[in-house]
């Protein structure tokens, strides 16, 4: 179930990686409109795609847990597989909604606020964690309902940054220390349809690293399905899974270490294309 969600949220990646570029380019080149029309949009596509992400697994939550190989662990693997992944599916929209604000921030070239409001997301996990499955011993459940409460904690302490209700790390968003003439910006969803020219940057952005992202997670999630099959190794497939999944997070962990430079390289050089200083995105 684990491996499941990871590829189906993964894959969504594209929110914050293609709303950073083209909401710093278009805010540092004093567009600032256009920058929160994108935002907007980005929140909105957010939200659809959680909700229909959301349906879609919970409808075929065992077909798919079936693929992934669940059935060979035993029906109290797939139980546990069942009531998780049911329980995890209805933070789709948050998860999506987490990362199209961390893109908007990070256009901003604000990456404390998300800092700071996922910190605080992983307190109320952990302390969940503790009070459900130590206390309450509700298992994998009860960490599937801690996960997903503190998804949506964050997701609305990000929309409530964005639309001016709570100060960012910095203060107001769009307000800089010094920067006195400057505007508190607020970006909520869009309720109306874009005309296709003024959502075609984002769709043309999103649709290569949505690509890139869904042959990356297919090859992890295919490996976990073949992990889950291990019956014939020593231990059987609970072990086999279960190893797997432990190098799996090691390596995703020290993934991350790029990541810190990937965030901040999207928002600096978008920056300087903005303001049309090539010296600066070369730099």
């Amino acid at each position: 179930a684990t491996a499941l969600l990871t590829f189906s949220f993964y894959i969504f990646n594209f929110l914050c990686t293609a709303t950073t570029p083209l909401v710093a380019a278009k805010r540092s080149a004093g567009r600032e409109k256009e920058a929160i029309g994108v935002g907007g949009q980005a929140l909105s596509l957010a939200f659809v795609l959680g909700a229909t992400l959301s349906v879609t697994l919970i409808a075929f939550r065992y077909p798919l847990l079936d693929l992934m190989g669940s059935s060979v662990s035993g029906e109290d693997a797939t139980g546990y597989a069942v009531d998780f992944l049911t329980i995890r599916a209805l933070a789709a929209p948050a998860v999506f909604c987490i990362s199209a604000s961390t893109g908007i921030l990070r256009g901003y070239l604000d990456t404390k606020t998300p800092i700071f409001i996922l910190f605080v997301a992983n307190v109320v996990n952990f302390l969940l964690d503790v009070a459900l499955i130590v206390f309450a011993g509700l298992g994998p459940a009860g960490a599937a309902i801690a996960t997903t409460t503190a998804e949506w904690i964050s997701a609305l302490l990000f929309l409530s940054v964005l639309a001016g209700k709570l100060p960012s790390a910095d203060g107001e968003l769009g307000r800089k220390e010094g920067s006195e003439g400057q505007k508190t910006v607020a970006i909520t969803p869009s309720l109306s349809v874009p005309p296709w020219e003024e959502v075609r940057p984002l769709v043309v952005a999103s649709s290569s690293v949505f690509l890139r992202t869904s042959i990356l997670q297919l090859f992890l999630s295919t490996s976990a399905a073949l992990a889950a099959r291990g019956v014939d190794m020593p231990g059987g497939a609970a072990a086999s899974i279960s190893a797997h999944q432990i190098a799996i997070q090691l390596w995703m962990l020290c993934s991350f270490t790029s990541d810190a430079l990937a965030a901040a390289s999207q928002g600096l050089v978008a920056d300087g294309i903005g303001r049309n200083n090539m010296v600066e995105v070369h730099d």
